[in-house]
């Protein structure tokens, strides 16, 4: 493929909607002024916000020769990363989340160790990418720009991870070759 052993990385961050911490949808805090006398008797508000940060990697897997989309998903007011069912309420969207759960076309979500860091992260699994690129690309012969255009788009979609419309414009742009 022409493509060995790099690393992309790719931050996220996404306002979310925690039912626990709110009653309503609007996750702001109103603006209030507050007069006292007794600086001290003030109770300063929490400057956590009801953020999501996501953090990705690209990696070509060494066993199956595709790249791999790596993935932790933390809160600003969590201390450490958060589980799967928080991947799955916030970032899978609905359509899709059943064929991951019981491991689609795309494989499954599994949790494992990152293979550089060594630190414990989610990712895609890539065992059936291959098979599923052929079936999009048929006979053709990919550059290995538009394979990594089309797999992020795939797989991306699943994550939330969506690509920039621009990479798709077709005035003005040209496409990369193995693209249609």
């Amino acid at each position: 493929m022409g493509w060995d052993g790099h690393r992309s990385d790719l931050y996220n961050s996404i306002p979310y909607y925690d039912h626990a911490l709110s009653g309503s949808v609007d996750t702001e805090e109103p603006q209030v002024e507050i007069c006292e006398d007794d600086p001290e008797a003030l109770i300063r508000a929490s400057n956590s916000s009801n953020r999501l940060h996501i953090e990705h990697d690209i990696i070509l897997s060494p066993t199956y020769q595709v790249p791999v989309l790596y993935f932790t998903l933390r809160r600003d007011s969590h201390p450490g990363p958060l589980g799967i069912d928080e991947v799955y309420q916030y970032l899978v969207p609905d359509q899709y989340r059943r064929e991951l759960q019981n491991v689609g076309v795309m494989g499954g979500i599994s949790f494992g160790y990152h293979p550089q860091s060594g630190t414990p992260t989610f990712f895609v699994h890539p065992c059936n990418t291959a098979d599923a690129m052929k079936e999009i690309a048929g006979q053709q012969r990919v550059t290995p720009e538009a394979y990594l255009i089309t797999w992020l788009g795939m797989v991306g979609n699943r994550l939330s991870l969506h690509l920039p419309h621009e990479l798709f414009a077709t005035e003005g742009v040209q496409k990369p070759q193995g693209l249609s």
